[in-house]
């Protein structure tokens, strides 16, 4: 049976909450779990979801704009806490998690879409995208999402100052269902990740001005992040012809092109302003279970004479650059926790790649691939003077 939870809390504005839907931690709340370490209990004299490794969907929620609240116990050992949002189904969706273990430092927070069952995160830091936040290991800890078209705002303890204003949902704007996820890698530990309580929805109900609270933020915060600005970037290459997805070899990209003919169909696939695209959105997968994939990224470059020209480059995982047909660089920035360390963010500081341009028509391709974080492209010409850049062929 279906009832309600009176939120008294005051947000930001000074507007009181209307009377939420509480969500029934129990068995017969209309969860479905996934995962062997997930399970309803009795604990601290609530009814919590206790999760290891898995996830609880609500998939009778259906929720656009509105608000999300729930109680949430940490502990400090290597995890990701999850919330899911405006789910249209399990590999498509928008989510926020929080890293306990990187308490206070300035991903504590993470927020990226995903698409195919891929989480974006490597392509979504900065500003609008991660924020810094300190959790209290042990402790109950009160957790509100408001949304709003393509703005979200997070608050973790504090309910009128959001931890992550985030500026610009990635996805499009859609209803969907809802999950709690919670994840640890393996030897970090055993027991419960998290503990959700306590948990309401509020359909169609934004307490929240995000227009004032962007216009108060630092300056670091209201700014939109790299991937999130409203005008293009100087020189980013703004449309880009694509292959179909391709099997990757154990080391990512070779030093030789695919044959044509093992690269259609052909689509052109438009960057963000920034100079981003993200090619799990729109690159199909082979198969649901694909993680290792790649894809020929080409535009033609027109240049009005001879010379080398600079050519800034951020991509994920591992890209080969080409330049009429040979290659002229190779880079490896997949994510790696130690040995070595790489973080595997997607940023124009990546590479700087000095292309010896032919006058009149030259063929640039990028054979790019991915196996976790994020599949994305981005590329600009610091100095795109006499230079016209189109979609391949």
């Amino acid at each position: 049976m279906k009832s309600s939870l009176a939120v008294i809390a005051l947000v930001a504005g000074g507007a009181r909450l209307a009377a939420a839907e509480a969500l029934p931690l129990k068995a017969e709340g209309g969860w479905e779990l996934k995962g062997a370490s997930v399970a309803f209990e009795r604990y601290d004299g609530r009814d919590v979801l206790s999760v290891e490794n898995g996830l609880a969907y609500k998939r009778d929620v259906r929720l656009q704009d509105g608000t999300i609240d729930f109680d949430v116990q940490l502990t400090r050992r290597r995890s990701f806490v999850y919330v899911m949002f405006r789910m249209q189904d399990d590999r498509d969706y928008e989510e926020i998690y929080l890293r306990p273990h990187k308490s206070a430092l300035p991903d504590a927070i993470q927020y990226a879409p995903v698409y195919q069952g891929a989480s974006a995160w490597q392509l979504y830091h900065g500003p609008g995208a991660t924020a810094a936040q300190g959790f209290e290991p042990g402790a109950w800890t009160h957790v509100r999402l408001v949304l709003s078209g393509q703005k979200a705002a997070l608050f973790v303890g504090d309910l009128e100052k959001p931890a992550l204003l985030v500026t610009q949902l990635a996805r499009d704007v859609a209803s969907g269902y809802l999950a709690l996820r919670a994840f640890t890698p393996p030897r970090t530990g055993s027991g419960p990740t998290a503990r959700y309580a306590n948990v309401s929805v509020q359909p169609g109900v934004v307490a929240f001005e995000f227009a004032k609270a962007q216009a108060k933020a630092a300056p670091d915060q209201a700014a939109p992040a790299a991937w999130a600005k409203p005008l293009p970037f100087p020189g980013s290459v703004r449309a880009w012809t694509v292959s179909r997805a391709l099997a990757v070899p154990g080391d990512g990209p070779t030093s030789e092109l695919p044959a044509p003919a093992t690269l259609a169909p052909l689509q052109t696939i438009e960057a963000r302003p920034s100079g981003l695209v993200e090619l799990h959105r729109y690159v199909k997968l082979p198969s649901p279970d694909t993680r290792d994939v790649a894809a020929v990224a080409r535009v033609n470059v027109r240049a009005a004479s001879a010379g080398l020209r600079r050519l800034d480059l951020g991509f994920s995982d591992v890209a080969t650059v080409f330049l009429n047909g040979r290659p002229l660089f190779k880079g490896d920035a997949h994510y790696s926790f130690d040995n070595p360390r790489q973080e595997g963010l997607v940023h124009y500081g990546q590479a700087a790649v000095f292309l010896p341009l032919e006058q009149g028509d030259n063929d640039l391709a990028v054979l790019v691939s991915d196996g976790f974080g994020g599949w994305g492209l981005m590329a600009r010409f610091p100095d795109a003077s006499g230079l016209e850049v189109t979609p391949g062929r």
